[in-house]
């Protein structure tokens, strides 16, 4: 743990966290001077400043840019280590904000007044085993990692191939750095007739032994479904005149949430079920009238299910909870009036967003058109303003296309609201995969034999991450789909699939233990980040490129 990398290593991290980068605020532009420090303190990258750089995000609000640097060797075959450089703010750390971005003075802090933390974590403040931060293990401290390694290669690049490293601002918002970084990697690939044989990413592990090390060779796939139910509006002593949307959103969470029908398996990984997280109505102000609409989105991760299936799986639920309402409903309605034979005149219908615009431009022709091309900007830019959330932006969206609809009858629309994950693995890729395959055999014999542990390989990182912009594996249907369904698509966000489809790049983690992610007692082991994992990726590269 002592050694020149480790103490290289503690360094990096230090200077690294102690430059707040928030996500999604001005902060994230912090890492730009760190990096530009960082690249011309190496003699490799003065002589040839063409190969490092800040590669602007296209269009970005807050002007973040993606720091990079290209180590070229003696052949084509490169490997990109990635990490994030963006980290949830600190406001969880009540009296011990200040100390935040200070690892080694926060976790003696943490130390002296232990009261308030749970068992665990003081057993780990007093074994002196961890290190305490704002952003050490998610994922700065892999950052560190990756960073130490590239400065030993550029003092001394003995490899057959090349190496890129890539530090991504807003993976834990809407991952715009790796998006945009598409476009860095096909121009940089095209320039240096470069072949990427690795996605490389440092995202921390858990684990509940010392010496059993996990990998990831996949990453999870997420979706966020918006499900929008317009009713019928009425005064609540009339309430048959009308139609509850706050009722049929209910049946359809109620439906869905947790729901194991969603659960999917590949390897050993499982997905979790779906859970929504938001919900609410659409009335701005209180009356005794029932709401207008009610609206909310859920978060649905893949490891095989393309977005259009789980969508119309969406589909098919909605209209069987649209069906059990209608019928409830009636069955209040029969017993109210005493008639066992009365009648609503209530629907079930369901349609997908692209479905209601669709509905809308037939209706309202190129008065909707042109409101809607006037009305999309406006709220994206609200959005990049802060003035508007993604959720509220996608229920206007929504809104204002109905409005447009000459049926003012109810009915659900569902669409999908940015971001978009798609999963990967990297077994998946025919030819470059099996590379992996055989990084994995290397890897677990190097773990045992130079580390003394054992690797246990996580066929999918669950916890989302940046890789699943490596490849895609999805139909040109399926994108087709995503492109029409997703609310504020090309007005503030995208995805390049067809560069994303060319590059094809095989996904491996390889990051350090850690604890408490996004938590004030966020920490990560030393051994891991000064020792077991730095010789661990130094094994990856030199497998590949060595």
């Amino acid at each position: 743990m002592d050694s020149v990398r480790g103490k290289r290593i503690r360094q990096l991290l230090e200077d690294y966290v102690g430059r707040p980068t928030h996500t999604a605020t001005r902060l994230e532009n912090n890492n730009q001077a760190f990096f530009e420090q960082y690249f011309t303190g190496m003699p490799y990258f003065r002589e040839r400043p063409g190969q490092w750089g800040l590669y602007p995000i296209p269009h970005d609000p807050l002007g973040r840019q993606v720091p990079w640097g290209l180590l070229l060797g003696g052949g084509r075959d490169t490997i990109v280590l990635i990490h994030h450089s963006d980290t949830v703010d600190t406001q969880d750390y009540g009296s011990f904000q200040p100390l935040a971005h200070q690892p080694r003075a926060l976790t003696q802090a943490y130390a002296k007044q232990p009261a308030g933390l749970d068992a665990e974590t003081r057993q780990d403040l007093q074994g002196g085993g961890w290190l305490f931060g704002r952003g050490v293990a998610d994922m700065k401290g892999g950052a560190a990692i990756h960073l130490a390694l590239f400065e030993e290669y550029a003092s001394h690049m003995d490899l057959r191939g090349n190496l890129l490293l890539l530090s991504l601002p807003d993976e834990e918002n809407l991952s715009a750095g790796m998006r945009a970084a598409v476009g860095l990697m096909v121009e940089l690939q095209q320039a240096h007739q470069l072949n990427y044989v690795l996605l490389l990413d440092v995202e921390p592990q858990e684990r509940t032994e010392e010496t059993l090390m996990r990998v990831y060779d996949g990453s999870v796939g997420k979706l966020m479904p918006v499900c929008y139910a317009r009713g019928k509006v009425a005064h609540v002593g009339q309430v048959f005149q009308g139609l509850n949307p706050v009722h049929l959103l209910s049946e359809i969470v109620t439906a869905t949430e947790l729901s194991p029908d969603f659960l999917e398996q590949a390897g050993n990984t499982k997905t979790p079920p779906p859970v929504w997280l938001n919900l609410r109505d659409r009335k701005e102000v209180y009356d005794v009238s029932l709401p207008p609409a009610a609206a909310g989105y859920m978060s649905v991760l893949t490891l095989g299910r393309q977005a259009q299936d789980i969508m119309a799986q969406l589909h098919t639920i909605c209209q069987q909870a649209f069906d059990r309402v209608i019928d409830r409903t009636t069955a209040s309605y029969r017993r109210y009036t005493g008639d066992e034979k009365a009648r609503l005149p209530w629907q079930a219908r369901v349609m997908t967003y692209e479905d209601a615009r669709q509905l809308a431009l037939r209706d309202a022709g190129e008065a909707c058109q042109a409101d809607l091309a006037s009305f999309e900007p406006q709220v994206a830019r609200r959005v990049a303003q802060g003035e508007l959330s993604l959720a509220e932006a996608a229920f206007l969206l929504i809104e204002r296309t109905l409005s447009h609809l000459k049926d003012k009858d109810p009915l659900v629309v569902l669409a999908m609201a940015p971001p978009y994950y798609p999963h990967v693995s990297a077994h998946k890729l025919a030819g470059k995969g099996q590379a992996v395959a055989g990084l994995i055999r290397h890897l677990e014999d190097f773990a045992q034999q130079a580390l003394g542990s054992q690797l246990y390989v996580e066929n999918y990182y669950t916890g989302i991450s940046d890789l699943s912009y490596g490849m895609f594996e999805g139909s040109r249907e399926n994108t087709d789909f995503i492109q029409a369904n997703m609310l504020l698509w090309g007005e503030m966000y995208s995805i390049p699939f067809d560069e994303i489809r060319g590059l094809a790049i095989p996904v491996f983690n390889i990051g350090p233990w850690g604890k408490d992610f996004h938590k004030a007692t966020e920490r990560v082991n030393l051994t891991d980040l000064c020792q077991r994992v730095p010789e661990m990726v130094n094994a990856a590269i030199r497998h590949l490129l060595a």
